[in-house]
């Protein structure tokens, strides 16, 4: 093998003519031009010098290669990512003038709405311009308020729970993970029920069916009429998974509908001390954590929604109510009469706003109790046959056959999601700090809301 030496840089030295060397003061044969080669390094020399091109055809390349690329930029379009902006123009403005009809605008930060997402900024990569640029719409902020920024906070909070059990769990086990949702709902006489009762009867009903990894949340207002009276349900998510001689197999639960409403009508039956005719309205699906995210990511969303956002969808979006289109709502110079009933519906939108949003509660394996001991049931994935019948456990190792397992908290997942949303996706460098490009939104990037 040639040493550092003797790795001639130009055709002319290669073929000996050090003489004649075309760059005499950076070749490495410079210092020593009279250096005998052995055979096979004179074959390998002769052959490289075939195979080089001179130096007037390397400059010839490099000019052609740079026309290349300039005509390359000067035609491409620099491309740009937009976030979802959630509601169209024509959404927002009618839900502003709903509120308007309220006189609700002046209120509580009412009038941040009209302007939410109306102007964006955009950055350009920090290393290369020509890079994928970024758009941001400076938004209003109001969660809980503003329909926009409380449909992109269910969005975030659902990406982040759905990363930490995909990269925790599913990535990890021997088996298809599946989410599962189950709504559990009462009768109508007893929707007055005392929540810390409901709880109680929720963790009966899941440890009945021996369902370890769960989480809940209790919700008082029926999506499809936000405004009408106090309708008490539960919204459950769960995993297919359970604990069988230390490890964690594959739990298949959620198949039996009919025994799950036989039990929950029992359930209810036992702890309200009455009599149910009839079955019991009770709604379960499930998807697979790795190959249906979409539908997993919608079931996240749900639990994490705040109540202005069932208001804009049945007003706005659906248009299935209208709560200020009735015969006894007569307008004076533009806005709804001072009646009983228009001031009814003013009270009940501010008690919506007011309201906190439902929080989950995880319980069993999900609980955080409980993490050393699933992380140590997850190394241990699973048990085998050996050949004499003795079963044995399979451990993941990573390359240094040591247990190879980093458990990451959603805090970890939520900043490694914001570190990433500020990086070029083209090279991974950061995005710049300040934009370079203001404007006005021009209705060039309105959702798909059919």
């Amino acid at each position: 093998m040639l040493s550092n030496q003797r790795l001639l840089n130009c055709k002319n030295c290669m073929n000996y003519l050090h003489d004649e060397c075309i760059n005499p003061k950076t070749c490495l044969c410079a210092e020593n031009r009279h250096f005998e080669l052995s055979p096979t390094e004179k074959q390998f020399t002769q052959k490289m010098s075939e195979l080089l091109p001179t130096y007037d055809e390397f400059k010839i390349m490099l000019q052609n290669y740079d026309s290349h690329q300039q005509l390359t930029l000067f035609e491409k379009e620099v491309e740009d990512i937009k976030p979802n902006r959630w509601i169209t123009i024509g959404e927002q403005n009618f839900f502003v003038e709903f509120l308007s009809s309220l006189g609700l605008y002046a209120l509580k930060d009412f009038d941040k709405l009209e302007g939410c997402a109306s102007k964006w900024e955009r950055y350009r990569c920090s290393v290369n311009h020509s890079h994928t640029t970024k758009t941001r719409y400076v938004s209003c902020g109001s969660r809980g308020l503003c329909p926009r920024c409380s449909m992109g906070y269910a969005s975030k909070r659902a990406n982040i729970m759905y990363q930490w059990v995909k990269q925790n769990l599913a990535d990890r086990l021997d088996f298809d993970l599946k989410l599962n949702q189950i709504v559990l709902t009462l009768p109508e006489h007893l929707h007055d029920m005392d929540t810390k009762l409901f709880s109680k009867m929720i963790k009966k009903f899941m440890t009945s069916f021996g369902i370890e990894s769960y989480g809940y949340s209790i919700q008082t207002r029926h999506s499809a009429n936000p405004l009408s009276g106090r309708y008490i349900h539960a919204h459950l998510l769960s995993l297919n998974m359970k604990v069988e001689n230390d490890h964690i197999v594959q739990s298949d639960y959620y198949f039996d509908l009919d025994k799950m409403r036989e039990d929950w009508k029992g359930i209810i039956e036992d702890y309200t001390e009455s009599v149910i005719e009839g079955s019991v309205n009770l709604h379960s699906e499930y998807a697979s954590v790795v190959y249906n995210k979409p539908k997993v990511l919608h079931m996240f969303a749900y639990l994490y929604r705040y109540p202005i956002q069932d208001l804009f969808n049945v007003q706005v979006r659906k248009q299935t109510i209208n709560y200020v289109q009735s015969p006894q709502f007569e307008k004076i110079n533009g806005r709804l009469d001072n009646s009983s009933e228009f001031n009814e519906v003013r009270n009940q939108v501010l008690e919506l706003i007011d309201e906190k949003k439902p929080r989950i509660v995880w319980c069993g394996l999900l609980t955080s109790t409980k993490r050393k001991e699933l992380i140590k049931m997850i190394l241990h994935v699973g048990m085998n046959q050996t050949l004499d019948g003795t079963p044995y456990t399979t451990m993941q190792l990573d390359d240094n056959d040591k247990p190879g397992f980093v458990w990451k908290s959603v805090s970890d997942i939520e900043d490694e999601m914001e570190k990433r949303s500020k990086e070029c996706r083209d090279c991974g460098s950061p995005y710049e700090d300040k934009p370079f490009e203001r404007g006005k939104y021009q209705g060039d990037n309105e959702p798909d809301v059919r």
